[in-house]
C-alpha cells in the first residue's frame, strides 16, 4: 500500500492555512468596517466641533454666542437637515434624518432661530448642546422669530436701492447686505449652485458684482433674517428665469454676463414690452459697427445719477463727454456690467432682439408714449424735435 507523498500533504496543509488566513483577514476587515461605521454614526449624531466652539458665525465674526439658523416655510424635514449640514452645524444630514425618523420624530417649526452652543444642566452648569436638543429646539415654535415682511423690489432699480429697502424692513442693515454682496469670496461661494454667476462679474471696473442679477419681484422674508437667506431668495428667482430661457442663453452670440448687461440697458431705456426687442436690436446694430454704443443711461449710472436726474438732463448733459468705463459715449462696446436689475421682458429682449428693420436710433415718444425709431441721424433728429422735445415737460 502506497503512502501519501510528504510534499502533497505539506501542500494541503499550506492551502488550508492560506484559506484560514484569508477568512480571518476578511473577518478582520468586516469587523473594522463595522467598528468604523459605528464610530462614524456616533460622531454624526453629535454637533460639529466648530459649532460647539462658537465658530459658525455670520459676517466674519471669529466667535459668537449663538448661531443664526432659519427654517424656511414648508422645510420641515430633510431639507432643513441638509441646511444644517451645509451650515456646518451637523456632520451628516442623511444619518440624522434616519435617526430622527426612527427615534425622535421631530417636525421643525418655520422661523429665525438663535441656536445656542451650550445649555445649562439641572445644576446650572454650562455644557455642550446635544443633537437631540438641537432638533428639539428647532421643533419648538416658541424659539422661533416668525414675523415676516413683504418687500417689492422694482424692476430696473439699483442694487443700492434694494439694500436700502432690506435695511428698512429687516434686521439686516443696508450696509451689511451691500458689503456681503461685494465680498468676492462670498459671491464665489454661490457660483456652483447658480450657473448664471460667471467669472465675468469680477471683471475690472465692475461697480457691483451682483448688479443685474437680483431679480425684481415681491419677496417675503423673516423680519429676523440674515444675508445668506436674503441672497438665496433673489438667486432662486433669478435661477428660475434663467432656466426658463436656458436654450436661448445657450444659443445666444453673447455671454451670460453680456446678456444681463444688455438687458439692464434695455430695461432702463424703455419699460415698454413691445419696444424692448427693437431697442435691444438698435444696440446690437451699434455693437456691430466700430463706434460707441451711446446709451445715456450708462452715463447716468457711471456718475451715480438717479432715474429722475437722468430723465431731466437727457442727452445734453456734460457727463456724456466725461470718460468712465460705464459711459458708453466714451468707451466702445457694452459697459463692464449691468446698470440696473432687469425683469424678464428685458432679458427676453436681449435674448431675442429684433434688428431686422435697420433701426440705428430711438428716442422716447413724450407725446403719445412708447418709443420712436429711426434709421438715419436726420430721422432721429426729427423724432427728437417732434416727439421728445415738443412734448417734454
Amino acid at each position: 500500500m502506497k503512502e501519501l507523498c510528504p510534499n502533497k500533504m505539506k501542500k494541503k496543509k499550506n492551502k488550508k492555512k492560506t484559506i484560514l488566513i484569508i477568512i480571518l483577514s476578511l473577518l478582520a476587515v468586516i469587523v473594522a468596517l463595522i467598528a468604523g461605521m459605528i464610530i462614524y454614526i456616533n460622531l454624526s449624531l453629535k454637533p460639529t466641533d466648530a459649532f460647539l466652539r462658537g465658530k459658525i458665525c455670520q459676517n466674519g465674526e471669529e466667535a459668537c454666542e449663538y448661531t443664526v439658523f432659519i427654517v424656511d416655510e414648508g422645510a420641515y424635514g430633510k431639507s432643513t437637515l441638509d441646511k444644517l449640514q451645509a451650515q456646518g452645524i451637523i456632520r451628516d444630514a442623511d444619518i440624522v434624518y434616519y435617526y430622527n425618523r426612527i427615534f425622535t420624530g421631530y417636525t421643525f417649526a418655520a422661523g429665525y432661530f438663535e441656536l445656542p452652543h451650550q445649555v445649562s444642566d439641572e445644576n446650572g452648569n454650562k455644557r455642550d448642546i446635544t443633537l437631540d436638543e438641537i432638533l428639539a429646539f428647532l421643533a419648538d415654535p416658541k424659539n422661533a422669530h416668525q414675523d415676516t415682511v413683504t418687500i417689492t423690489f422694482d424692476e430696473g432699480d439699483f442694487i443700492r436701492e434694494y439694500a436700502k429697502q432690506i435695511g428698512e424692513n429687516t434686521t439686516v442693515s443696508a450696509e451689511e447686505i451691500l458689503n456681503y454682496w461685494e465680498d468676492e469670496n462670498v459671491v464665489r461661494s454661490y457660483m456652483n449652485e447658480y450657473p448664471f454667476l460667471t467669472e465675468e462679474i469680477f471683471s475690472d471696473n465692475v461697480k457691483y458684482y451682483l448688479e443685474g442679477y437680483l431679480f425684481p419681484d415681491t419677496y417675503e422674508f423673516f423680519e429676523f433674517t440674515n444675508c445668506d437667506e436674503i441672497t438665496r431668495k433673489f438667486f432662486d428667482r433669478t435661477l428660475e428665469i434663467y432656466n426658463k430661457h436656458i436654450d436661448e442663453f445657450n444659443a445666444s452670440r453673447f455671454s451670460i454676463h453680456e446678456i444681463f448687461t444688455l438687458a439692464s440697458i434695455v430695461q432702463w431705456e424703455t419699460g415698454d414690452p413691445e419696444d424692448s426687442k427693437l431697442v435691444a436690436g438698435v444696440f446690437v446694430a451699434r455693437l456691430d459697427y466700430p463706434e460707441v454704443l451711446g446709451s445715456t443711461v450708462t452715463a447716468c449710472y457711471a456718475f451715480d445719477l438717479t432715474k429722475d436726474q437722468c430723465y431731466h438732463v437727457g442727452d445734453q448733459f456734460t457727463y456724456t463727454q466725461e470718460y468712465h468705463p460705464y459711459n458708453t459715449y466714451t468707451v466702445q462696446g457694452l459697459p463692464p456690467g449691468p446698470v440696473c436689475n432687469p425683469n424678464e421682458v428685458a432679458l427676453n429682449a436681449a435674448l431675442n432682439y429684433d434688428d431686422s428693420h435697420g433701426y440705428f436710433f430711438f428716442c422716447a415718444n413724450m407725446c403719445d408714449g412708447g418709443t420712436v425709431f429711426a434709421r438715419t441721424a436726420a430721422e432721429h433728429q426729427y423724432n427728437i424735435d417732434n416727439y421728445f422735445l415738443a412734448c417734454a415737460s
